[in-house]
């Protein structure tokens, strides 16, 4: 093993005087050495809070994720009467407007189209979130996705429906899951896939409690009154906590990430921190960070992306007509609904065991398996012989998502490093939003326009086999290769 060396820093204290810091080698530094200029991390340190607070959000992201919005579908479908109303009349038959069969393709339409919308200002939230860190950023996007919620109270009409949804899936499905993932991966480096593993637990329980909630709310009182909640719970539960407990990173306070003393004092990084230099000091001197325009000329980003991106379409396609499919297939809109909630234990074992695979430098063969669990899924689906074949195909579903969101988030800071991952994943985020919007559709259309979701199903299928074998040839980035 190589002998780690170091070096050491002048710099002057506060009362002029000189002192030395020790610092490592760059060409010398690794995380898996157990030197002693390398301490061992621990998670008894302020990461705890941020590790807790970015489950928060993650469970808190729940009004603006498809398995939340997938229980107002038919109570708004049956009060807005979107068929008639202006804007659908240019585009449909007067035959069609009457029989009122293409409500369910309108407003999936409009949920279509405020989800390109609002993935187009993902990459400007990334880049915010790298500017002015989770500190600042999750409270506001806290308060603004409450107001957005009780907008969608107040709909009446194809374009508020548009305008609701823009804003609940820009701010809740994309930027408070962003500002989740970007917390732990400032503040966890040996240890960040299995940190990313555990804050999915915080979007487990939001997929076990949103969609039941939204269901109790909505048979007792309205679906107005469903979005009301869901408001008032992200603004009284993200907001105070986020305003005395975010630290945007370790360095701020003289930490390596994962708890490790870092060589600067800590007054010291409060008063660096004071100064609010443009750019953060990251303490990882052999810590490789593309920026966004590099990141984006190398293959290897796009063949994450491509994965991403299916996985997003198809399980947003899924989850969001899950109810009706598994109806057409004789099972209960109640079994349906609790699959939802078999998909989150699923997926949670996944993200564990997909996090333990991170941190063991397997996050090619993660991202395989997920697409791999996501074609499964989307055959029995498909075939479905008998009823009880949709725990399998619940099973998959979950499992499929939870190895992704462990993986698809520790791969952007591990290849592409922590300097400029909110730009990077921000834009990776967007595209991934493009194609969940995508994702409800195939199979409105199919279901629509043939009376059966089997075409758009068939459609499906391709999609993962093909992200699977071009990820197989995921590679780390080298930045000689990149600017080549």
């Amino acid at each position: 093993m190589p002998e780690n060396t170091g070096s050491s820093v002048t710099c002057a204290n506060s009362d002029g005087e000189m002192s030395s810091v020790k610092t490592l080698s760059s060409g010398n530094f690794d995380l898996n050495s157990n030197h002693e200029e390398s301490p061992r991390p621990s998670f008894k340190f302020w990461g705890g809070s941020i590790l807790g607070l970015a489950a928060l959000a993650m469970f808190m992201s729940g009004p603006g994720q498809s398995y939340s919005v997938a229980i107002f579908i038919d109570p708004m479908l049956k009060s807005l009467d979107l068929s008639n109303s202006f804007f659908a009349g240019w585009f449909i038959s007067d035959a069609s407007r009457a029989s009122g069969t293409l409500d369910r393709t309108i407003y999936s339409a409009a949920y279509t189209l405020a989800t390109l919308v609002g993935g187009f200002c993902l990459p400007f939230m990334g880049r915010g979130l790298d500017k002015y860190g989770a500190r600042v950023m999750l409270p506001l996007v806290a308060v603004l996705l409450g107001i957005s919620c009780y907008s969608m109270s107040l709909v009446t009409s194809f374009v508020g429906l548009c305008l609701g949804f823009t804003a609940i899936r820009c701010l809740g499905q994309g930027t408070l899951t962003l500002i989740s993932t970007w917390m732990v991966s400032e503040w966890f480096a040996r240890r960040r896939g299995i940190a990313t593993g555990l804050i999915s637990v915080g979007g487990t329980l939001s997929v076990l409690f949103f969609p039941q909630l939204n269901r109790f709310v909505i048979e007792r009182f309205d679906w107005q009154t469903g979005w009301l909640v869901c408001g008032g719970i992200v603004v009284l539960s993200l907001v105070v906590p986020s305003l005395f407990l975010v630290r945007n990173r370790p360095e701020d306070i003289g930490l390596y990430p994962d708890g490790a003393p870092g060589p600067v004092a800590a007054e010291e990084a409060r008063v660096n921190q004071e100064i609010k230099k443009p750019e953060p000091q990251l303490l990882l001197p052999d810590e490789e960070s593309f920026e966004l325009g590099e990141a984006i000329r190398s293959p290897e980003f796009w063949k994450v992306t491509m994965v991403i991106s299916v996985s997003a379409m198809l399980g947003t396609g899924l989850i969001f007509h899950q109810l009706s499919m598994l109806e057409e297939r004789n099972i209960s809109a109640l079994w349906a609904v609790n699959l939802i909630g078999f998909q989150a234990i699923m997926a949670t074992v996944a993200s564990l065991v997909a996090g333990y695979m991170c941190d063991k430098n397997m996050i090619r063969a993660a991202l395989i398996t997920s697409m791999v669990a996501l074609t499964v899924s989307v055959l029995v689906l498909l075939i479905m012989p008998v009823a009880w074949f949709a725990i399998i195909y619940s099973g998959c579903l979950g499992f499929q998502g939870g190895t992704l969101r462990s993986a698809g988030t520790v791969v952007w800071p591990n290849y592409f490093g922590r300097l400029h991952q909110g730009s990077v994943r921000g834009m990776a985020l967007s595209i991934q939003i493009y194609a969940a919007a995508l994702g409800t559709l195939p199979l409105a259309f199919s279901k629509d326009f043939f009376g059966t979701y089997q075409y758009g199903l068939i459609f499906f299928l391709v999609l993962p086999l093909f992200a699977g074998i071009w990820v197989s040839t995921l590679k780390r980035p080298a930045r000689n290769t990149v600017e080549a």
